[in-house]
């Protein structure tokens, strides 16, 4: 193809390098935005449900549709075999998430209650002396429902020392582990409740915005493959 004084004369190799790259760089910024459009879904979701009222938990709650639902529990925590959900960052800050057992009242059921952030002191060992519940009886909070493990570091395994630190929360592995009864799902400690640790609930951890400029990104990747795929096999006629 003959352009002014120049011929567009790619190599056969050159065009599927170019279009191998567009197709990847294009998909990935469609991938961001879908999950752009996931977690505004999520965050609609969550909103709707902290506007209602808080609920029991009954033998018959559907726990299907339990996600941010706010619940009202009745039991008793077990303070001898608390966990430290390790990885936490806040505010540039490494710390862990308190993990209390709540055993609910007239049931074998046990529950995960998180009951916030609290930042690593200096060193990590010896691990902190954790701080009673303000109140033993009662929970209220947000239901939330982990899914898998985006990232695994290290192996999640319950030794014979207390308090437990684990890298990363997976349900079902505790429950084979640690908890038969435990609930497939974790209690957000409404941050109303009176308590010892920091808790700034969210269902998503980076913004529908920031999913928004990385598919941006993506597509503006794409277009600099097709600018220099067309400039650099564009040669002058002699």
């Amino acid at each position: 193809m003959i352009l002014g004084k120049r011929v567009f004369a790619p190599a056969v190799w050159s065009v599927l390098l170019t279009a191998a790259a567009i197709v990847l760089f294009a998909s990935l910024g469609v991938w961001q935005l879908e999950r752009a459009a996931y977690k505004e879904s999520l965050e609609r979701t969550f909103e709707r449900r902290l506007a209602e009222d808080y609920q029991r938990l009954g033998k018959d709650t559907d726990l299907a549709d339990i996600q941010y639902r706010k619940l009202r529990l009745e039991g008793h925590y077990d303070l001898d075999h608390q966990i430290l959900l390790d990885n936490q960052v806040h505010e540039g800050r490494a710390g862990y998430h308190v993990l209390t057992p709540f055993h609910l009242e007239d049931s074998d059921r046990v529950i995960l209650v998180d009951r916030g952030w609290a930042a690593w002191g200096e060193r990590r060992t010896p691990l902190p002396r954790l701080q009673a519940p303000l109140e033993s009886a009662e929970v209220s909070g947000i239901a939330f429902v982990p899914g898998e493990p985006a990232l695994k570091l290290g192996d999640l395994e319950i030794s014979g020392d207390w308090p437990q630190v684990i890298p990363y929360l997976d349900i079902a592995e505790l429950r084979r582990q640690y908890a038969p009864d435990l609930l497939p799902m974790v209690l957000w400690m409404a941050p109303e409740r009176p308590g010892n640790y920091l808790r700034e609930w969210n269902p998503v951890w980076l913004p529908p915005e920031r999913s928004r400029a990385y598919a941006v990104q993506w597509f503006l990747f794409a277009g600099i493959a097709l600018f220099l795929f067309v400039l650099l096999n564009l040669r002058k006629i002699e």
